[in-house]
Parts: structure tokens; C-alpha cells; sequence
């Protein structure tokens, strides 16, 4: 990838290749910066998106440019013009000098002749500025540095943008993970059968007469059997199953708590089976009133259920369906946990999961497992001709392509961006090799809609580790397939144009 860009481009580039945090990028930036454009120095500042003033000031190099005054160079109300300004652009020793007092003493404490603007945009906003600085024994700023500031706008722009992604993201996944644990403290088990049944166990210590509870889950209008428990110890089966016009249901429907007294005698009992006597409560399971289910418990005998056994499964109905909404929640937080949204493939987190896992089996038991990282050639065509829509749909096409492609037992995952990752466990690099020239090929024969009646095919480059001879921890399998994987890059040819 490097080859195509121009120098001294590249060098940026290659630095930035693995830093981790948008704060890194910054840093990183600002001394390439003033290291390679002869600069007195480099700023960078996040602009109050849509305020129209007020800056951040984030980063600045050399560290001795700023005294601890920082605000002495604070835009104020004037960071609206930068908020508007979409190219790089020169500012002159007059706007410098109408920005404030403090800004007039620094710059001129400083010798400082030159200054140039570069704006770091996502989507259509203008989220930050580099601010470049030249003092008087130094060449102001002409046009070339201008063209020069908008190809690092545009690579910068783009690390950034990803970087800022994946942090928000993260930030999002450990309010999640702080909720995941929150649920646990109040249950001490998240599988929905050991819930249920535990609820059901409760429910016949409190009525030990009852000869057997039920619960049903409530969902679209539908009930589903989740748990069952009868007198004798025998559960997971239920005693019928629910009528549409039948107690159940209407307690569901309704939302609201139906004792019968008598089954033989009671209208919602009308066309039950022959045999079907005694008593039986069914209490909806509510939260936010939302229906989530109900819970059945029968006796024996008619009218053996008393007013203070309703008051003990109406407390315990109250209990039950919060649990079961901490269930629902957990699984829902897994899911977005361990799901790319896009894609709806494993995300980067679940792949460390289960490669862990196979990792520790190929080293209980001396196997072998390969690591692939795979990243679509010329994606970035696709978005930049056709929009980032149908760059994500061209995504979520290719993903699916994969995954039918590739067999049960292989793991496949979004890295990031356009880029993917595979686990093949108990297979020999030829054996992995192998399945991944069949799926380069039907990615190849996989048409992408881009245009009504227009199609793009898209190819990938590769990078592949093998465990253990390329590498014993799996951070160094991962770190081997990428370095291939922008090896096999260098290589594939430039779009034509």
C-alpha cells in the first residue's frame, strides 16, 4: 500500500499503521509534522461541532510550544470560520493578531510569520484542527504546502475517523459489560431454563399443596413453554399445551391475574379435556407493562387456593419477571457484545474468545490451527465512487458470501473496516491455504450491486499464520497474518483508472 502514496506520505503512513488510540494518531501527527515541513510547531484542536466556538486543545508539539496558559491561543467565537472551512488554508498575520490579546503576545513573543490551517472532517463535519506554525527565520507557507496539507487531511481524516469509531465503540461495549455484570448480581444464574426452573422451585416451597407450576414465555403475541414443575420432582414437560381461548392466553392478552376456583365449572375450561378439576391460578409476568409470560400453579382440589397464597405469587410473579427481563437483557448485551452491527458476523472480541479457546486445545493436545487476516482490494473504490451506503451493503453481500463459503468448523469475524479475520482450527497451513483460494474465488464470482443494473466484482489479499510454527501466543499469530497480509498488498496492482 505504501508504494502508491507519495513520499513523504509514506513515512506517515507507516507510523501510523499501529497505533491504537486517536490520541496517539494526534500526538503522532503533530511531531511528523513539525519534523517534516520545518515547522516551529504543530497544534491540534477539537472544534465544538456545530456550536460555533470553543476549542479543545488536544495535543502539541514541541512539548515547550504552549506555556501552561493554553488558552492563549483559544479561538473563542472566531472557530466558526475553521468549523466552515473544509480545505487546508494560510492564515494571515492579521487574523492571527484579531483572535485575542493573549494570541497577539504569543505570536509575537514567538517570531511567529506564518500559520496554516488543516481540518480533520468526518462525514460533513469539521471535528478538529492542525494548526501549523512558522517564526520568522523560517519560508511562510505557499501553495505547495497547502496541496501537501490536503493529502495529510484526507489520510489523517481517515485514521482518525476509524480510531474515534472504535473507541466509542469500546466505550459502548464496557458500559455494556459494567451492565452485564450489574444483571449478574442479582441472579445467580443467566440461562433462561435455570432461571425458570429456580423460579418454580420458589413458587411450590411457598405452596407446597400445588401439584404443578408452569411457565410460559409471552412474545408476539405468542406463548412459547419455558419451564415445568410438578409435585413429584418431574419437570420439563408441560401438562398441555396452552389454548387460544384457554386461561393461559387470556391471562397473557389481558395482562391481568385470573383465578379459577373451579376448572370444572368455569367458562375457560368449557372444552378442556375430560378429567381437568381442582383449582388453578395464572399470573402474567409483567415488567414496564409488558407482558413477558405467565406462570400457572394448579391444585388438586377446587377452591384450595386462598387469599394469602395470591399474595405470595403476586410477590413472586413481581420477582420473576424482572429476573426474566435480566435474562433477556444478558442476551441482548451479548449479542451486541460479540455481533458486528453491520454484518451481523463475530466481531473482533468474539474471535479472541474462540481463538483462546483453540489455542488452549492445540496446546493441551499438540494440534495445529491457522489464522488468516483478509482485507477487499480497492473497497475504498466503492465507497468513494458510490457512497459509504452501498459500501456497507457491498459489506454485508461479501460477509455472507464467506460464511456460506466456508465450512462449519472455521470462525469468521470483522477486524475493522473492510477488513476480516479467520480461524481454522486443527488445520495445516496447506489445509487452510486451500480454503481460502475457493473462497478468493467465489468472492471473485460474487456480483455487487452498486448501481441498478451495474455490478462490481472485488477480489482479497491475504495473510496467513500457523500455529505453532509461526508463532506460540496468539497476539503474535495475528500480528504475523497482518504483516502478510500488507506484504500481499504491496503487490496488487493499482486500479485502473
Amino acid at each position: 500500500m505504501e508504494s502508491q502514496i507519495h513520499s513523504p506520505l509514506a513515512s506517515l503512513l507507516k507510523g501510523l499503521r499501529y497505533l491504537e488510540t486517536s490520541q496517539q494518531t494526534i500526538d503522532f501527527a503533530n511531531q511528523w509534522l513539525v519534523k517534516n515541513y520545518c515547522l516551529f510547531g504543530s497544534t491540534y484542536a477539537a472544534l465544538q461541532s456545530g456550536k460555533g466556538f470553543g476549542v479543545k486543545w488536544l495535543s502539541w508539539s514541541p512539548p515547550d510550544l504552549f506555556t501552561s496558559k493554553v488558552h492563549e491561543v483559544d479561538f473563542n467565537e472566531i472557530s466558526l470560520v475553521y468549523q466552515r472551512s473544509s480545505q487546508p488554508r494560510i492564515i494571515t498575520n492579521t487574523e492571527m493578531r484579531q483572535i485575542n490579546p493573549e494570541t497577539t503576545e504569543w505570536a509575537e513573543r514567538n517570531h511567529i510569520q506564518s500559520s496554516m490551517s488543516i481540518p480533520i472532517q468526518f462525514e460533513k463535519d469539521i471535528n478538529g484542527i492542525f494548526i501549523l506554525y512558522r517564526s520568522a527565520d523560517q519560508p511562510p507557507f505557499g501553495s505547495e504546502d497547502l496541496q501537501m496539507a490536503g493529502e495529510v487531511a484526507i489520510l489523517l481524516s481517515n485514521v482518525l475517523k476509524w480510531q474515534i469509531r472504535v473507541e466509542v465503540s469500546e466505550k459502548k461495549n464496557n458500559e455494556l459489560d459494567q451492565m452485564l455484570r450489574a444483571s449478574l448480581s442479582m441472579t445467580e444464574s443467566l440461562e433462561l431454563e435455570a432461571v425458570l426452573n429456580a423460579i418454580l422451585i420458589n413458587a411450590l416451597k411457598l405452596l407446597p399443596l400445588v401439584n404443578d407450576a408452569h411457565i410460559f414465555l409471552y412474545d408476539n403475541d405468542k406463548l412459547q413453554f419455558g419451564a415445568a414443575l410438578f409435585q413429584d420432582g418431574s419437570t420439563g414437560k408441560a401438562w398441555a399445551e396452552p389454548r387460544q381461548n384457554g386461561l393461559t392466553y387470556t391471562v397473557a392478552r389481558s395482562g391481568e391475574m385470573i383465578l379459577v376456583k373451579d376448572m370444572c365449572n368455569h367458562p375457560l375450561f368449557a372444552n378442556s379435556p375430560e378429567g381437568w378439576c381442582g383449582s388453578i391460578i395464572g399470573i402474567p409476568l409483567i415488567v414496564n407493562h409488558n407482558v413477558l409470560g405467565v406462570m400457572t400453579l394448579a391444585k388438586l382440589a377446587p377452591g384450595s387456593i386462598n387469599n394469602h397464597e395470591v399474595e405470595i405469587l403476586n410477590r413472586l410473579a413481581i420477582q420473576a419477571a424482572h429476573v426474566i427481563q435480566n435474562v433477556h437483557m444478558h442476551a441482548e448485551i451479548a449479542l451486541q457484545a460479540f455481533t458486528d452491527p453491520l454484518t451481523n458476523l463475530a466481531n473482533r472480541r468474539s474471535f479472541e474468545w474462540e481463538a483462546q479457546k483453540t489455542l488452549d486445545l492445540a496446546r493441551r493436545y499438540e494440534r495445529t490451527f491457522c489464522v488468516a487476516m483478509l482485507d477487499f482490494n480497492g473497497f475504498k473504490r466503492i465507497n468513494d465512487t458510490y457512497g459509504h451506503a452501498t459500501g456497507d451493503d457491498s459489506l454485508r453481500l461479501l460477509a455472507q458470501c464467506m460464511s456460506d463459503t466456508l465450512r462449519k468448523t472455521d470462525f469468521l469475524a470483522r477486524f475493522g473496516g473492510d477488513e476480516f479475520i479467520i480461524l481454522f482450527p486443527e488445520s495445516t497451513r496447506g489445509q487452510a491455504r486451500e480454503t481460502i483460494e475457493l473462497l478468493l474465488e467465489r468472492v471473485r464470482n460474487c456480483q455487487v450491486p452498486v448501481r441498478p443494473l451495474i455490478s462490481e466484482c472485488l477480489s482479497f489479499s491475504y495473510g496467513l499464520a500457523s500455529y505453532p510454527d509461526d508463532g506460540l501466543e496468539l497476539p503474535e499469530l495475528i500480528y504475523l497474518a497482518d504483516q502478510l497480509l500488507y506484504k500481499a498488498k504491496e503487490n496488487v496492482p493499482p486500479p485502473a483508472v
